[in-house]
Protein backbone atom coordinates (compact mmCIF):
# COMPACT_ATOMS: atom_id res chain seq x y z
CA UNK A 1 0.00 0.00 0.00
CA UNK A 2 2.83 2.42 0.70
CA UNK A 3 4.62 1.44 -2.55
CA UNK A 4 1.37 2.24 -4.44
CA UNK A 5 0.83 5.76 -2.48
CA UNK A 6 4.60 6.64 -3.37
CA UNK A 7 3.77 5.46 -7.17
CA UNK A 8 0.75 7.91 -7.02
CA UNK A 9 2.85 10.99 -5.11
CA UNK A 10 5.63 10.27 -7.87
CA UNK A 11 2.53 10.67 -10.59
CA UNK A 12 1.37 14.08 -9.38
CA UNK A 13 4.63 15.59 -8.99
CA UNK A 14 5.45 14.81 -12.29
CA UNK A 15 2.18 15.95 -13.82
CA UNK A 16 2.16 19.49 -11.08
CA UNK A 17 5.59 20.22 -13.01
CA UNK A 18 4.05 19.17 -16.37
CA UNK A 19 1.15 21.83 -15.63
CA UNK A 20 3.20 24.54 -13.92
CA UNK A 21 6.32 24.34 -16.58
CA UNK A 22 3.27 25.14 -19.33
CA UNK A 23 2.21 27.94 -17.28
CA UNK A 24 5.78 29.08 -16.42
CA UNK A 25 5.91 29.19 -20.48
CA UNK A 26 2.76 31.33 -21.15
CA UNK A 27 3.61 33.67 -18.54
CA UNK A 28 7.47 34.10 -19.88
CA UNK A 29 5.72 34.33 -23.09
CA UNK A 30 3.08 37.09 -22.39
CA UNK A 31 5.69 39.28 -21.30
CA UNK A 32 8.06 39.12 -24.18
CA UNK A 33 10.69 37.19 -23.31
CA UNK A 34 12.74 35.19 -25.68
CA UNK A 35 12.67 31.77 -26.64
CA UNK A 36 16.47 30.86 -25.78
CA UNK A 37 15.65 33.10 -22.33
CA UNK A 38 12.55 30.85 -21.69
CA UNK A 39 14.62 27.19 -22.17
CA UNK A 40 17.03 28.65 -19.69
CA UNK A 41 14.58 29.41 -16.83
CA UNK A 42 12.50 26.73 -17.38
CA UNK A 43 15.62 24.04 -17.01
CA UNK A 44 16.17 25.95 -13.97
CA UNK A 45 12.63 25.26 -12.69
CA UNK A 46 12.67 21.63 -13.59
CA UNK A 47 15.57 21.53 -12.12
CA UNK A 48 14.51 22.95 -8.54
CA UNK A 49 10.92 21.69 -8.64
CA UNK A 50 12.54 18.59 -8.95
CA UNK A 51 14.89 18.96 -5.83
CA UNK A 52 12.07 20.07 -3.49
CA UNK A 53 11.67 16.95 -1.40
CA UNK A 54 7.95 16.64 -1.91
CA UNK A 55 6.53 18.09 -4.88
CA UNK A 56 3.09 17.78 -4.87
CA UNK A 57 3.01 19.75 -1.56
CA UNK A 58 5.84 22.06 -1.57
CA UNK A 59 4.53 23.90 -4.37
CA UNK A 60 2.38 26.01 -2.80
CA UNK A 61 5.18 26.65 0.25
CA UNK A 62 7.82 28.03 -2.25
CA UNK A 63 9.45 31.06 -0.35
CA UNK A 64 12.87 32.79 -0.52
CA UNK A 65 14.08 30.34 2.16
CA UNK A 66 13.43 27.69 -0.39
CA UNK A 67 15.30 29.67 -3.43
CA UNK A 68 18.03 30.91 -1.34
CA UNK A 69 18.49 26.74 0.09
CA UNK A 70 18.85 25.68 -3.56
CA UNK A 71 21.52 27.78 -4.36
CA UNK A 72 23.45 27.99 -1.59
CA UNK A 73 23.08 24.32 -0.40
CA UNK A 74 22.00 21.96 -3.35
CA UNK A 75 23.87 23.83 -6.05
CA UNK A 76 27.09 23.21 -5.07
CA UNK A 77 27.12 19.46 -4.04
CA UNK A 78 24.74 18.93 -7.43
CA UNK A 79 26.76 17.69 -10.54
CA UNK A 80 24.52 19.20 -13.63
CA UNK A 81 24.69 22.32 -16.06
CA UNK A 82 22.49 24.07 -14.41
CA UNK A 83 25.73 24.28 -11.30
CA UNK A 84 27.34 26.20 -14.30
CA UNK A 85 25.25 28.92 -14.30
CA UNK A 86 25.21 32.30 -12.78
CA UNK A 87 23.62 32.92 -9.80
CA UNK A 88 21.69 36.01 -10.87
CA UNK A 89 20.29 33.48 -13.83
CA UNK A 90 18.71 30.95 -11.58
CA UNK A 91 17.33 33.41 -9.18
CA UNK A 92 15.38 35.60 -11.97
CA UNK A 93 14.10 32.45 -13.39
CA UNK A 94 12.39 31.46 -9.37
CA UNK A 95 11.62 35.04 -8.83
CA UNK A 96 9.24 34.82 -12.39
CA UNK A 97 8.63 31.06 -10.97
CA UNK A 98 7.32 32.49 -7.53
CA UNK A 99 5.15 35.66 -9.32
CA UNK A 100 3.69 32.74 -11.64
CA UNK A 101 2.55 31.07 -9.30
CA UNK A 102 1.09 33.70 -7.24
CA UNK A 103 -0.47 35.39 -10.26
CA UNK A 104 -2.36 31.82 -10.82
CA UNK A 105 -3.12 31.27 -7.76
CA UNK A 106 -0.65 27.98 -6.45
CA UNK A 107 0.48 29.48 -4.00
CA UNK A 108 0.54 32.73 -1.92
CA UNK A 109 3.47 34.78 -0.77
CA UNK A 110 4.91 33.09 2.11
CA UNK A 111 5.00 35.09 5.52
CA UNK A 112 5.77 34.08 9.16
CA UNK A 113 3.16 35.81 11.65
CA UNK A 114 5.61 38.28 12.10
CA UNK A 115 5.97 39.36 8.53
CA UNK A 116 2.29 39.17 8.15
CA UNK A 117 1.75 41.63 11.72
CA UNK A 118 4.39 43.91 10.16
CA UNK A 119 2.76 44.15 6.35
CA UNK A 120 -1.02 44.69 8.27
CA UNK A 121 0.79 47.44 10.45
CA UNK A 122 2.17 49.01 7.22
CA UNK A 123 -0.73 48.84 5.02
CA UNK A 124 -2.69 50.69 7.87
CA UNK A 125 0.36 53.07 7.69
CA UNK A 126 -0.15 53.64 3.77
CA UNK A 127 -3.85 54.01 3.93
CA UNK A 128 -3.64 56.78 6.31
CA UNK A 129 -1.09 59.01 4.44
CA UNK A 130 -3.18 58.49 1.25
CA UNK A 131 -6.67 59.09 3.13
CA UNK A 132 -5.78 61.64 5.70
CA UNK A 133 -2.34 63.00 4.60
CA UNK A 134 -3.35 63.09 0.70
CA UNK A 135 0.09 62.10 -0.32
CA UNK A 136 1.00 60.48 -3.36
CA UNK A 137 2.09 57.06 -4.19
CA UNK A 138 6.11 57.87 -4.65
CA UNK A 139 5.93 59.81 -1.46
CA UNK A 140 4.29 56.90 1.11
CA UNK A 141 6.07 54.44 -0.72
CA UNK A 142 9.51 56.55 0.72
CA UNK A 143 7.49 56.81 4.06
CA UNK A 144 6.46 53.21 4.32
CA UNK A 145 10.00 51.97 3.53
CA UNK A 146 11.62 53.99 5.88
CA UNK A 147 9.01 52.74 8.93
CA UNK A 148 9.31 48.83 7.75
CA UNK A 149 13.12 49.88 8.36
CA UNK A 150 12.72 51.01 11.59
CA UNK A 151 10.57 48.17 12.95
CA UNK A 152 12.71 45.61 11.70
CA UNK A 153 15.77 47.30 12.85
CA UNK A 154 13.90 47.09 16.56
CA UNK A 155 12.18 44.14 16.28
CA UNK A 156 13.89 41.67 13.64
CA UNK A 157 10.53 40.36 12.99
CA UNK A 158 7.87 41.47 13.23
CA UNK A 159 6.28 44.99 14.79
CA UNK A 160 7.19 46.31 18.11
CA UNK A 161 4.16 47.57 19.82
CA UNK A 162 5.04 51.63 20.10
CA UNK A 163 4.70 51.73 24.07
CA UNK A 164 8.16 49.57 24.04
CA UNK A 165 10.16 51.95 22.49
CA UNK A 166 12.36 53.70 24.05
CA UNK A 167 13.88 57.38 22.84
CA UNK A 168 17.08 55.55 23.21
CA UNK A 169 15.92 52.99 20.20
CA UNK A 170 14.97 56.34 18.07
CA UNK A 171 18.28 57.75 18.40
CA UNK A 172 20.07 54.49 18.33
CA UNK A 173 18.39 53.49 14.74
CA UNK A 174 19.23 57.83 13.48
CA UNK A 175 22.22 57.30 14.49
CA UNK A 176 23.29 53.87 13.15
CA UNK A 177 21.48 55.10 9.43
CA UNK A 178 23.01 58.20 9.41
CA UNK A 179 26.61 56.97 8.88
CA UNK A 180 27.94 57.68 5.68
CA UNK A 181 24.28 59.68 4.98
CA UNK A 182 23.87 62.90 3.29
CA UNK A 183 22.13 64.92 6.08
CA UNK A 184 18.75 65.86 3.65
CA UNK A 185 18.34 61.88 3.59
CA UNK A 186 18.96 61.75 7.28
CA UNK A 187 16.05 64.31 7.53
CA UNK A 188 13.83 62.22 5.25
CA UNK A 189 14.16 59.44 7.90
CA UNK A 190 13.23 61.92 10.11
CA UNK A 191 10.09 63.20 8.72
CA UNK A 192 8.66 59.48 7.79
CA UNK A 193 9.32 58.47 11.80
CA UNK A 194 7.64 61.30 12.52
CA UNK A 195 4.65 60.60 10.43
CA UNK A 196 4.51 57.61 11.52
CA UNK A 197 4.39 58.67 15.34
CA UNK A 198 1.69 60.84 14.45
CA UNK A 199 -0.02 58.46 12.77
CA UNK A 200 0.31 56.06 15.81
CA UNK A 201 -1.27 59.11 18.50
CA UNK A 202 -4.72 58.53 16.87
CA UNK A 203 -5.23 54.92 18.89
CA UNK A 204 -3.74 56.54 21.66
CA UNK A 205 -0.13 56.07 21.98
CA UNK A 206 2.04 58.21 23.65
CA UNK A 207 4.68 59.12 21.43
CA UNK A 208 6.07 62.72 22.36
CA UNK A 209 8.92 61.51 23.64
CA UNK A 210 9.49 59.35 20.84
CA UNK A 211 9.48 62.55 18.56
CA UNK A 212 11.82 64.45 20.60
CA UNK A 213 14.32 61.98 20.07
CA UNK A 214 14.82 62.47 16.81
CA UNK A 215 17.70 64.45 15.65
CA UNK A 216 17.30 68.25 14.19
CA UNK A 217 19.31 67.84 11.29
CA UNK A 218 21.32 71.51 10.21
CA UNK A 219 20.26 72.56 6.63
CA UNK A 220 20.92 75.76 5.23
CA UNK A 221 19.06 75.61 2.56
CA UNK A 222 21.53 78.86 0.40
CA UNK A 223 24.50 77.34 1.58
CA UNK A 224 25.76 75.68 -1.62
CA UNK A 225 25.44 75.88 -5.33
CA UNK A 226 23.23 74.04 -7.71
CA UNK A 227 25.25 71.68 -9.69
CA UNK A 228 25.00 72.37 -13.22
CA UNK A 229 26.53 71.55 -16.09
CA UNK A 230 28.28 73.80 -19.06
CA UNK A 231 27.16 74.35 -22.40
CA UNK A 232 30.03 71.82 -24.00
CA UNK A 233 28.88 69.34 -21.38
CA UNK A 234 25.21 69.33 -22.48
CA UNK A 235 26.85 68.84 -26.12
CA UNK A 236 28.65 66.35 -24.84
CA UNK A 237 26.41 64.84 -23.44
CA UNK A 238 23.21 64.87 -26.18
CA UNK A 239 26.09 63.34 -28.50
CA UNK A 240 26.73 59.82 -26.51
CA UNK A 241 22.88 58.48 -27.23
CA UNK A 242 23.22 56.49 -30.24
CA UNK A 243 20.05 57.38 -32.29
CA UNK A 244 19.97 54.47 -34.72
CA UNK A 245 18.51 52.12 -32.39
CA UNK A 246 15.24 51.98 -30.75
CA UNK A 247 16.49 52.29 -26.64
CA UNK A 248 18.85 55.22 -28.12
CA UNK A 249 15.90 57.25 -29.64
CA UNK A 250 13.85 57.07 -26.58
CA UNK A 251 16.70 57.77 -23.89
CA UNK A 252 17.67 60.88 -26.21
CA UNK A 253 14.03 62.15 -26.02
CA UNK A 254 13.95 61.16 -21.81
CA UNK A 255 17.14 63.58 -21.75
CA UNK A 256 15.92 66.25 -24.27
CA UNK A 257 12.48 66.50 -21.69
CA UNK A 258 14.56 66.43 -18.48
CA UNK A 259 17.38 69.26 -20.22
CA UNK A 260 14.60 71.44 -22.43
CA UNK A 261 11.39 71.40 -19.63
CA UNK A 262 13.53 71.14 -16.69
CA UNK A 263 10.86 68.08 -15.56
CA UNK A 264 11.50 65.38 -12.82
CA UNK A 265 11.95 62.29 -13.54
CA UNK A 266 8.68 60.94 -12.44
CA UNK A 267 7.11 64.15 -14.86
CA UNK A 268 8.58 62.32 -17.38
CA UNK A 269 7.48 58.60 -16.71
CA UNK A 270 4.10 59.70 -16.66
CA UNK A 271 4.03 61.52 -19.34
CA UNK A 272 1.03 60.08 -21.55
CA UNK A 273 0.29 60.67 -25.34
CA UNK A 274 -2.57 62.89 -24.70
CA UNK A 275 -0.48 65.16 -23.02
CA UNK A 276 1.07 66.50 -25.85
CA UNK A 277 -0.92 69.03 -27.89
CA UNK A 278 0.74 68.74 -31.36
CA UNK A 279 -1.91 71.48 -32.57
CA UNK A 280 -0.43 73.57 -29.82
CA UNK A 281 2.45 73.24 -29.15
CA UNK A 282 2.21 72.29 -25.39
CA UNK A 283 2.93 69.42 -23.23
CA UNK A 284 0.37 69.04 -20.06
CA UNK A 285 2.74 67.68 -17.34
CA UNK A 286 1.29 65.95 -14.06
CA UNK A 287 3.54 67.39 -10.86
CA UNK A 288 3.62 67.26 -7.46
CA UNK A 289 0.43 67.36 -5.19
CA UNK A 290 -1.53 66.13 -8.68
CA UNK A 291 -0.67 69.33 -10.12
CA UNK A 292 -1.25 68.94 -14.02
CA UNK A 293 0.56 72.68 -15.36
CA UNK A 294 1.25 73.53 -19.17
CA UNK A 295 4.67 74.00 -21.00
CA UNK A 296 5.30 75.34 -24.40
CA UNK A 297 6.56 72.08 -26.01
CA UNK A 298 10.48 73.10 -27.48
CA UNK A 299 11.24 72.68 -31.41
CA UNK A 300 13.77 70.07 -30.34
CA UNK A 301 12.67 67.95 -27.22
CA UNK A 302 9.19 67.57 -29.68
CA UNK A 303 11.39 66.41 -32.67
CA UNK A 304 12.87 64.00 -30.37
CA UNK A 305 9.64 62.45 -29.13
CA UNK A 306 8.24 62.45 -32.94
CA UNK A 307 11.57 60.68 -33.61
CA UNK A 308 10.49 57.99 -31.05
CA UNK A 309 7.34 57.40 -31.71
CA UNK A 310 8.07 56.79 -35.10
CA UNK A 311 10.70 54.80 -35.48
CA UNK A 312 11.90 53.36 -31.58
CA UNK A 313 8.51 53.11 -30.00
CA UNK A 314 7.45 48.97 -29.86
CA UNK A 315 3.99 47.81 -30.37
CA UNK A 316 1.94 48.28 -26.98
CA UNK A 317 -1.35 49.00 -25.21
CA UNK A 318 0.29 51.60 -22.99
CA UNK A 319 -0.83 54.92 -22.97
CA UNK A 320 2.76 56.53 -21.51
CA UNK A 321 4.84 58.05 -24.35
CA UNK A 322 7.99 56.28 -22.61
CA UNK A 323 7.72 52.61 -22.32
CA UNK A 324 10.22 49.49 -21.91
CA UNK A 325 11.73 47.98 -24.54
CA UNK A 326 13.05 44.43 -22.70
CA UNK A 327 11.06 42.15 -21.05
CA UNK A 328 8.95 42.42 -19.02
CA UNK A 329 7.60 44.65 -22.17
CA UNK A 330 4.15 46.09 -22.47
CA UNK A 331 5.21 48.26 -19.23
CA UNK A 332 5.56 51.86 -18.71
CA UNK A 333 9.37 52.94 -18.52
CA UNK A 334 9.64 53.91 -14.58
CA UNK A 335 11.60 55.71 -12.74
CA UNK A 336 15.01 53.58 -13.12
CA UNK A 337 14.73 53.63 -16.51
CA UNK A 338 14.52 57.41 -16.78
CA UNK A 339 17.41 57.95 -14.59
CA UNK A 340 19.61 54.71 -15.87
CA UNK A 341 19.56 56.74 -19.91
CA UNK A 342 21.36 59.44 -18.18
CA UNK A 343 23.48 58.01 -16.08
CA UNK A 344 24.46 55.43 -18.61
CA UNK A 345 24.91 58.31 -21.67
CA UNK A 346 27.03 60.59 -18.87
CA UNK A 347 29.16 57.68 -18.37
CA UNK A 348 29.48 56.38 -21.87
CA UNK A 349 30.47 60.73 -23.00
CA UNK A 350 33.12 60.67 -19.47
CA UNK A 351 30.79 62.41 -17.15
CA UNK A 352 29.65 59.83 -14.90
CA UNK A 353 31.50 61.39 -12.04
CA UNK A 354 29.44 64.49 -12.68
CA UNK A 355 25.96 63.18 -13.66
CA UNK A 356 24.60 60.55 -11.39
CA UNK A 357 21.03 61.64 -11.48
CA UNK A 358 18.67 63.21 -13.18
CA UNK A 359 18.19 66.58 -10.93
CA UNK A 360 21.09 68.13 -12.87
CA UNK A 361 19.66 68.81 -15.71
CA UNK A 362 17.28 70.35 -14.16
CA UNK A 363 19.31 72.78 -12.16
CA UNK A 364 21.03 72.93 -15.68
CA UNK A 365 17.93 74.78 -17.27
CA UNK A 366 17.38 77.07 -14.37
CA UNK A 367 21.52 78.14 -14.30
CA UNK A 368 21.12 78.76 -17.99
CA UNK A 369 17.37 81.13 -18.07
CA UNK A 370 19.52 83.07 -15.21
CA UNK A 371 22.80 83.64 -17.11
CA UNK A 372 20.47 84.40 -20.38
CA UNK A 373 18.74 86.92 -18.08
CA UNK A 374 15.33 85.55 -17.38
CA UNK A 375 13.44 86.67 -13.83
CA UNK A 376 13.43 84.48 -10.82
CA UNK A 377 9.46 84.46 -11.23
CA UNK A 378 9.28 83.22 -14.86
CA UNK A 379 12.12 80.54 -14.05
CA UNK A 380 9.57 79.51 -11.08
CA UNK A 381 7.22 79.01 -13.36
CA UNK A 382 8.78 76.82 -15.95
CA UNK A 383 10.28 74.55 -12.90
CA UNK A 384 6.78 74.81 -11.36
CA UNK A 385 8.13 75.64 -7.93
CA UNK A 386 5.03 76.80 -5.56
CA UNK A 387 6.77 79.19 -3.51
CA UNK A 388 9.31 81.45 -5.58
CA UNK A 389 11.57 80.95 -2.18
CA UNK A 390 11.99 78.20 -3.85
CA UNK A 391 13.69 79.36 -6.62
CA UNK A 392 16.06 81.77 -4.89
CA UNK A 393 18.81 79.59 -4.93
CA UNK A 394 19.79 80.10 -8.53
CA UNK A 395 20.17 83.78 -7.84
CA UNK A 396 23.78 82.74 -6.85
CA UNK A 397 24.94 81.12 -9.81
CA UNK A 398 25.05 84.03 -12.26
CA UNK A 399 28.69 84.53 -10.85
CA UNK A 400 29.44 87.30 -13.89
CA UNK A 401 26.34 89.58 -12.01
CA UNK A 402 27.13 88.88 -8.48
CA UNK A 403 30.96 90.16 -8.96
CA UNK A 404 29.70 93.53 -9.84
CA UNK A 405 27.74 93.89 -6.33
CA UNK A 406 30.72 91.65 -4.40
CA UNK A 407 32.24 93.66 -1.44
CA UNK A 408 35.91 93.90 -1.07
CA UNK A 409 37.33 91.11 1.16
CA UNK A 410 38.24 92.73 4.54
CA UNK A 411 42.13 93.60 4.52
CA UNK A 412 42.19 93.26 0.96
CA UNK A 413 44.00 95.79 -1.45
CA UNK A 414 41.63 98.20 -3.80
Amino acid sequence: MTEISERRRVRSAERALTSTISDYTRYLSERGYAIGTIKQYQRVVAHFVGSLPMRQTTLRRIDETAVTRFIRVHLPTCRCEERQRSTHIVRAALVHYRAMLVVSQRTAPSKSAGHAALAAELNEFDRHLMEARGLLPTTRRVRVRDVRDFLMALSGRGVIRVRRIRPSDVAAFMTRYGRDRAPGSIRALGISLRSYFAFKTIGGAQTAGLVAALPRVAHWRLAGLPASLTAEEVEQLLYAFDRTTATGRRDYAITRCLLDLGLRRIEVARLRLEDVDWRQGTLSIHGKGRRVDTLPLPTATGRAIVEYLRHGRPQTSRREVFVRHRPPTNATAGLDIVRNAVRVAAARCGLGDRVRGTHILRHTLATRLVQRGARLKDIADVLRHRSIDTTTIYAKVDLPALATVALPWPGSRP
